[in-house]
Parts: structure tokens; sequence; C-alpha cells
């Protein structure tokens, strides 16, 4: 049966009377929408807070009350919200690889890293078939660091890409001949201040610890470490199916949650560690992820109830969300327009499919960031270096180059790093304070994000406006103003790479 999700809206309700009101027509649609089951309902014991219900009804019976509903309540199709993935677009129109038939081969390579076997990493490869289609398999490698594959007759091998967890870049060997070693390039240490190029271009000091301090950011992602850098983190709960859970709940379900809270906000610990674009900043975490599966995504009810506790209840001045893909929500929309009245700004990233820009970037209350790269950061023979463009537009002054990946569009807010972004990662297998590379717009709003908390906590009017609109109307200007043009068309970077 299908899913809804029925909010009250709160949105340009400034009066008590108005919001309680508001909260009742949501009492009123309930009733007569006839739901079937109540998978979750959010309903705060403070009369002017927004209620939440995500619920299955029959959907003929939804389309026929829809009309009758009251105007301040809407109900809509449940809407899932993914990861943005990080494959470059032509490696994405892949099929499972079949079972090899009678005949095939046995194709194998060995990964090292440092010398070393890389044991018991993911080795996907990429194999062309017979009608010219590529198609994965993924294998894990043993104790020597060996990954095999059967390969069907009539099919070749055509890329090889060891993944390892962390410490050594992603690689993407073409056509390596069966035997061949992989070596994974080691990941380098950060330079002095925990800096990497992205620092640089954005024109942070990463000797200063105290950038950011005074503003409130929130992380809306797949959870938060644990990492020791990451302690400072405030967890504020676990979002998922419609249901608030507790704050200890709130720990990484995959990596990248970790890997953008980082980037925001991390404080190294020892020389060598990446430093946080803002380490000063209070910085707050909501997982919504359930992990990383293609139906473990938030609904945009996870979305809501994630944006307004971190929005109403912690104040945060920037909220971050590297997720998206879907259709517009009118509900998901008014969240984040309300969130933007209490002062609110959701930074988010523009989307990896080389195309619009995804929803909920797409809103116009919304900050949507493209992601750049910068020749020779990415080392020969890694995944992050395929993701150079093709088109001569996409190439700027200073190296700089839009992401094959990136999504762009006339309403982009601005750019930022996002090829070959290294940051904090969980602990794992008994290995603490690990660091990993991604790729994606992903990575490019929580570094945007940390900027503009660094530009805000040096702007004493920001800091001494009330939290209403203004405050929101202020950072947006404060980011335009901060932007530089790196040569790209508009639709690419927006109003230009951000930078203090």
């Amino acid at each position: 049966m299908p899913e809804y999700v029925l909010v009250n809206r709160r949105a340009g309700k400034f009066t008590p009377a108005e919001k309680s009101a508001s909260r009742a027509a949501a009492a009123t649609a309930l009733a007569r929408v006839g739901a079937k089951t109540i998978v979750a309902d959010h309903d705060p014991s403070d009369a002017l807070a927004r209620r939440v219900v995500l619920f299955q009804a029959d959907a003929a019976q939804v389309s026929a009350v829809a009309a009758t509903l009251p105007p301040d309540a809407v109900i809509e199709p449940a809407v899932r919200r993914t990861l943005h993935r990080r494959k470059p677009p032509g490696f994405r129109r892949t099929a499972p690889m079949p079972a090899a038939a009678k005949g095939g081969s046995t194709y194998t390579v060995k990964v090292a890293g440092g010398g070393k076997p890389l044991a018991q990493i993911e080795v996907m490869f990429y194999v062309t078939d017979p009608g010219n289609q590529l198609r994965t398999a993924v294998v894990t490698t043993d104790d020597e660091g060996r990954a095999a594959v059967r390969i069907p007759p009539g099919f070749t091998v055509a890329l090889v890409e060891p993944i390892p967890y962390a410490r050594f870049w992603i690689m993407l060997s073409e056509a390596p001949p069966t035997g061949s070693t992989i070596d994974c390039v080691a990941i380098a240490k950060a330079a002095s201040g925990g800096a990497g190029w992205w620092h640089a271009v954005t024109g942070i000091d990463a000797h200063d610890a105290s950038r950011g301090s005074g503003i409130k950011v929130g992380v809306i992602d797949t959870g938060c470490g644990p990492h020791p850098n990451l302690q400072h983190v405030t967890p504020v709960g676990a979002f998922v199916d419609g249901k608030i859970l507790a704050p200890s709940e709130t720990a990484d379900v995959a990596e990248h949650g970790t890997h953008t809270s980082g980037l925001v906000g991390a404080r190294p610990g020892k020389g060598g560690d990446y430093a946080g674009m803002a380490p000063g900043c209070e910085l707050f975490h909501a997982r919504v992820f359930k992990g990383e599966g293609p139906d473990d995504g938030p609904t945009q009810a996870d979305l809501i109830n994630a944006i307004d506790t971190l929005s109403r209840q912690y104040g945060c001045d920037l909220i971050n969300m590297s997720l998206g893909g879907g259709p517009p929500s009118q509900a998901e929309e008014d969240a984040i327009r309300d969130a933007a009245e209490r002062g609110t700004l959701c930074i988010c990233s523009a989307g990896n499919e080389d195309g619009p820009i995804d929803f909920p970037g797409a809103y116009p209350e919304c900050a949507a960031v493209s992601a750049i790269g910068r020749l020779g950061e990415a080392p020969v023979g890694t995944f992050s270096a395929s993701n150079r463009p093709q088109e001569s537009d996409k190439f700027g002054t200073g190296n700089l180059f839009l992401a094959a990946f990136s999504c762009f569009g006339p309403t982009l807010a601005c750019a930022a790093p996002g090829v070959g972004i290294v940051s904090t990662v969980p602990d794992r297998n008994g290995e603490t304070d690990l660091y990993m590379e991604m790729d994606g717009t992903s990575m490019a709003s929580p570094i945007a994000c940390g900027v503009l908390a660094t530009i805000l906590s040096q702007d004493a009017t920001y800091k001494a406006l009330p939290r209403d609109a203004s405050r929101t109307q202020k950072a947006r200007l404060l980011l335009a103003n901060h932007c530089e043009s790196i040569g790209l068309p508009q639709r690419h970077e927006g109003r230009g790479l951000i930078h203090t």
C-alpha cells in the first residue's frame, strides 16, 4: 500500500494563533483521509510545533478527499531522498555480471598499498559484454590481497577499481592484465594546521582553530562517528521511518556523514590530521539514513523532523544536507522555508548526475553548491582523477574545473571543492583516527557550509541579528559577496568559488 506524509504548514505563520490553527488542520486532515496504517506520528506536546505523520492509505481514498482538506494541511506521497552517487556518469549504466558459463576464465589481480597486500577490501570489476554493455562484479580481497572473478566467454575486463576503506586512495586501473598488481597510493598527511588544497583555494587559514566560533551548524546525513576528532559533535538523534530516536542512535551507519561532518568541523588531534573548515563552530548531527542501500534513504517526513529539530530546538544558523534526488515536496519546502524564517539557512549539494540541480537543493530557499576539482591534486590512476570533465567550458582559471559528475543550473548559489577531498571516517576493525578521500557535491556542500560559518563568525552585524528571516538573508548576502568567479559559466559556478 502506498505511503503518504501529512504535515501542517508553518512557514508564514508568525502568531501563536496561526500556528495553533495550522496544527489543528493536520488533525482534521488525518481524520478525513482514512489512513489504513499509521507508520509514525510525531505529535509534539507543544501545540505550536509541527505535526508529521507517515501513513499508508488507499490511493483512491487519498485522492478523493484531497480537495476537501484544510489549506494548512499537506498530504503528499512519501518521497525518498538518497545519498548522491559518487560514480562518474559513464560508470552508472551497468548491470550485474552473469555467472561464467562453461569455458570462462579466471581473472585475478593483487591489490597492495605501501608495499603490503591490502586484505579484506572491496574490488569492483568493470567488464564489457559482447554487446559492449558495462557489467560489474564486486569481490573482496583475501589475506594476500588477491581478488579473482570468473569472466564468461566473450567478456573483457575494462577497469578494475580497488576500494580501500581508509589510508589509501581508491584506484581505477584500465584493463590491467590478469595477474597484475595494483598499487594503491597512500593518502598524504595534512599540511600544517590540518590543511588540504580545499582550504587553500577557499582562503581558509588552517592555523586559526577558532574559525566558526559562535556559529551553530547542523549536519543531516548518515550519522557521525566514532572518530576522535569529532567528539565535540552534539548528536541530536536518528530520524528514520517517521520516528525520532534517541541521540545515542546518531552513530554513522555508513561513512558519508562522518566525512561531511569532518569537513565542516573536525578538530585535529595531532600533526597530519585534516581539519574541518570551521572547527570552532558548535556542530550538531542528525542521522536520517538507515544504511547505504537503495531503500535506506529518508522520506521527507524524516528530513522535516530533522530540520525542525536542528533549527527550532538547537537554533542552528546553517544546516548542511548532502543528499537529494526525486521530485519536489511541498511539505519539505515548507520546513526549509520555516527554518529560514527562524534564521536557519540550508546549504545543499547540487547533485552528482551531471544534470539539473536535485531537490532539496533546487528549492529557492536553499543554497545549492556545485563541485570543483583542481588539476594535479588527485594522483594519476586514482578514481578521483577520473572525475575530470571532457567539455572545454567546464575548465576555469587556476587549473580549476567543474567535476564531471556535478549538477548545475541557473539557481546555483556557489561552487566549492569536491574532487579528491580527504576527511574523517568512522573507526573500524580496531583502527581509529581514519581518513578517506571522497568525491561529490556531497563534499562541496559541507566545505561551503564550513567556509560560510567562518565568514559569519567574523561578521558582528550578522551575529547581532535576531533569529528570524533577516539573519538568513544576511547569511545569503554574505555568501554571495564572498564568492569569486573562476571563469566558469554562471550555471556551473553560481556566484563563483566561495572564499573568505
